[in-house]
């Protein structure tokens, strides 16, 4: 059974997701595993595409064996994106490659962990061209089996990918019969694909680098894999960014001055938010975070900073970097050096208008919108705008906060902000059900009472949600 969970059909890259519950022996490698595939769904239907899920792979591929759509990606539910968006471009560069089947194409000798088998396309994420694939007449993936067979010995180059011998290079049509002891996943498809000379190609370093598995099937594996999903959680609770892509729409229905503004912290784009919707002398900003580190930065920013060299300024002021943390710094500063010139390049009044901005009065409050709060520092009356950005959609912490929770948050802070001040103007980045709900587009940005709240009847089940999603009520 395949389930059609969208279909809208604006991109024609299909997205299919095989729900691996039946082989999870662990219920915190379900629980984790739904979590990240409730927030894979949510991140590939913002993107545009289509969503089909189920246990079996080649219904999933007939189904989407259509006129429309040129291949179909097929991920193991709780496949990770990490904490960025960049497999989406990578697959769409990958699908502009000439292939049949692209994956990762392992092969398995005498001396590896399964034995003599065939060649195994690892079923966490492979990308197969549809119309090839019907040219073939649908041939079916192959499923594992502990079954002697023989099969021609495909040729491999000598040399392999990643420092890893079991990935070759490139594998071709052998004309040598050799009896394999097992089958792993994928041995027909690839052994069909190579019977008619039909490219097999590696995912590339690029898809590679922005996905992880966390191998739920196997409980001592996926325990090793977790402290990189905790990682995030304690980078991002410590290190802070330097650039932030939060910014105002050109155009926004909201009249000026702003008299409070409320804004999670960091980057430059707030003060060029205040000075589209205008400020006065007694603009209140109040930045807001859970990062203390971030709320410090801030701090000195607006008292310490002279408005020229931004890049310099935050190399002085980052924090502590985590243990294990392993990326170029010296990049990421130029990096930040480059967003600065060009973010400043736009005001040609800029050093004008940073001294006034820092002029205005200024407060931090140390706050988790998902964990217990206290909102009393919001003045009601004042024309205000609360942006609190992609707060219930954050990607570090979606591993161990399930949908129905993050849900049950952002309907609870809505409700919240409705009692202080009807008229406060909320802004969201993305809402937490984005991608389930029936309505495409909701109120991101206005008067919080037009916010309407989420009822978890309302959204598209995935199959992995049967009973849990009930509720009684509203949650929040």
């Amino acid at each position: 059974m395949v389930t059609t969970f969208n279909q809208i059909k604006l991109k024609p890259i299909a997205f299919c997701i095989v729900d691996t519950r039946h082989t999870y022996t662990s219920g915190w490698a379900t629980e984790v595993s739904m979590n990240i595939s409730d927030f894979l769904i949510h991140r590939i239907t913002i993107q545009g595409y289509d969503v089909f899920i189920g246990r079996n792979e080649d219904a999933l591929l007939k189904h989407v064996s259509e006129e429309f759509y040129t291949h179909a990606v097929v991920i193991a539910m709780g496949m990770s994106l990490g904490l960025n968006d960049r497999l989406f471009p990578a697959i769409e560069n990958l699908c502009k490659k000439d292939f049949f089947v692209s994956g990762h194409i392992l092969e398995r000798t005498e001396t590896s962990y399964w034995g003599d088998a065939y060649y195994e396309l690892h079923h966490q994420f492979y990308v197969v061209h549809l119309k090839k694939y019907i040219e073939l007449d649908y041939p079916e993936i192959g499923q594992p089996e502990d079954t002697p067979h023989l099969q021609y010995a495909p040729l491999r180059s000598k040399t392999c990918l990643y420092n890893d011998p079991e990935v070759a290079e490139w594998i071709k049509p052998g004309v040598t019969p050799k009896k394999y002891q097992r089958k792993l996943h994928g041995w027909n498809i690839i052994s069909t694909a190579l019977k008619f000379n039909r490219p097999l190609i590696d995912l590339g370093q690029d898809i590679r680098d922005t996905k992880k598995y966390l191998y739920y099937e196997y409980d001592h594996v996926f325990l090793r894999t977790m402290p990189e999903i905790y990682y995030n959680q304690f980078f991002c609770n410590n290190f802070f960014a330097s650039w932030n892509s939060d910014s105002f729409k050109e155009t926004m229905d909201f009249i000026g001055p702003v008299e409070q503004y409320i804004t999670v912290g960091i980057g430059l784009y707030w003060v060029s938010n205040l000075s589209k919707v205008g400020f006065t002398k007694d603009t209140r900003v109040v930045f807001t975070d859970i990062n203390y580190n971030t709320l410090q930065f801030m701090k000195a920013l607006v008292e310490e900073w002279d408005g020229i060299d931004y890049a310099t300024f935050y190399k002085n002021h980052m924090p502590q970097l985590p243990s294990g943390f392993s990326g170029d710094v010296d990049a990421y500063i130029e990096y930040t050096r480059k967003e600065f010139l060009d973010f400043v390049g736009k005001f040609p009044n800029w050093l004008e208008l940073w001294n006034q901005v820092k002029q205005l009065k200024f407060e931090y409050v140390l706050i988790d919108y998902m964990a217990k709060h206290d909102l009393s520092w919001i003045e009601p009356g004042k024309n205000t705008i609360m942006n609190i950005s992609d707060v219930f959609t954050h990607s570090p912490y979606i591993a161990t906060q399930s949908l129905k929770y993050r849900v049950s948050c952002e309907n609870k802070l809505i409700k919240e902000l409705q009692e202080i001040d009807t008229e406060l103007n909320l802004l969201m980045t993305s809402r937490s059900a984005d991608g389930f709900h029936s309505e495409p587009y909701r109120t991101l940005f206005g008067p919080v009472k037009k916010f309407d709240l989420t009822d978890m009847d309302d959204l598209t089940r995935p199959p992995w949600h049967g009973s849990d999603w009930d509720t009684l009520r509203i949650l929040g």
